[in-house]
């Protein structure tokens, strides 16, 4: 038989086998009824308060669920809501609590920010418009921070978040932000300091255009000020300075817009250090007396001094001075 080549018995092919019929598995569910049903009470709660607390709920238990983008919109929505309808006391813990999913969030430190501000709580509001700024700064933004710091008395920060508005050109004609400069160096006695920036407010005040909210009589008398005070405060260090010329001229324009008793005081020791005629010094000495202020006394002092100089040692017609400088005061020649 093998030699027919016929196979014995024992090595016939066996019966091929039909394969298993394949498993058709359900797929598993994204998300199980529970969390289903979590969910949807959370978004359709009508108490604003008890969604909040359901949302947050929500994202503690179910970290990882397929249903978590929805609770975030739910929660994002709300926190608008509360913004657009102004409710801050009520979007400032929600924002607060929503750090902890996301800290680096900066419309969740807008939102808080705004709502210290409206609130009155003016660390919580410089802590996180610290953080905006740090990653987009904004000279309005600026300009806000430096105000908050002013309403903490922290005088050092509000300065120098101040100086940083002066490299924006939206705020070139604000020259509060450089008067407040002129006022510190001046209290400190560093008047070189003081002229510098009363220099820069007098830049910045011919920039300057009255504020709506402002009447215009209230403009101008705020002007005539700063104008009298910085003008003063240049013609002051030119006069230690030992530039007499100079410090006449800057101290004339004080004069130009108000008849100041400090400027003609300083004309007056200008004009006597010159070594010009002694009656101009006296008139300037005069005028100081008659608008009075804090350097009357010395300028009546001054005035005496030289008056009796020329007059043999005495007073008599020195009502003739006094007289010729209220013709100046009026706007009148002295003569």
């Amino acid at each position: 038989m093998l030699a027919f080549g016929i196979p014995c018995r024992s090595q016939q092919a066996k019966p091929r086998q039909k394969p298993p019929a394949q498993v058709v598995q359900e797929p598993e569910p994204e998300y199980t009824e529970e969390e289903y049903d979590a969910y949807e009470k959370a978004t359709q709660e009508q108490d604003l308060d008890k969604r909040a607390t359901m949302l947050l709920a929500f994202l503690e238990k179910y970290p990882k669920s397929k249903l978590k983008t929805y609770i975030v919109t739910a929660y994002q929505t709300l926190m608008y809501e509360h913004k657009t309808n102004q409710r801050f006391g009520k979007l400032l813990p929600l924002a607060e609590q929503w750090l902890k999913y996301y800290p680096d969030d900066l419309l969740i430190f807008a939102y808080i920010a705004e709502s210290a501000n409206r609130l009155g709580q003016e660390q919580k509001y410089i802590d996180y418009a610290l953080k905006i700024y740090a990653a987009k700064p904004d000279c309005d933004l600026a300009a806000s921070i430096a105000n908050s710091y002013e309403k903490i008395k922290a005088k050092d920060k509000a300065l120098e978040w101040s100086q940083k508005l002066y490299a924006c050109p939206a705020y070139d004609g604000n020259f509060n932000i450089r008067y407040i400069f002129v006022g510190k160096y001046w209290e400190e006695k560093k008047l070189d300091k003081a002229a510098e920036y009363a220099t820069l407010t007098l830049k910045s005040l011919e920039l300057a255009k009255k504020p709506d909210s402002q009447a215009e009589a209230d403009w101008k008398t705020e002007k005539t000020r700063v104008t009298v005070s910085c003008n003063n405060i240049i013609g002051l260090n030119h006069y230690e300075k030992g530039k007499y010329a100079e410090a006449i001229k800057t101290l004339d324009k004080v004069n130009k817009v108000k008849k100041d008793s400090t400027a003609y005081y300083y004309i007056g020791l200008c004009q006597w250090k010159m070594d010009l005629v002694d009656p101009e010094a006296i008139l300037s000495f005069a005028v100081a007396v008659k608008l009075g202020g804090d350097r009357a006394e010395d300028a009546k002092a001054h005035l005496e001094k030289l008056y009796k100089a020329i007059h043999n040692n005495t007073l008599i017609g020195i009502e003739k001075i006094y007289a010729k400088a209220e013709r100046v005061i009026a706007g009148k020649p002295p003569e």
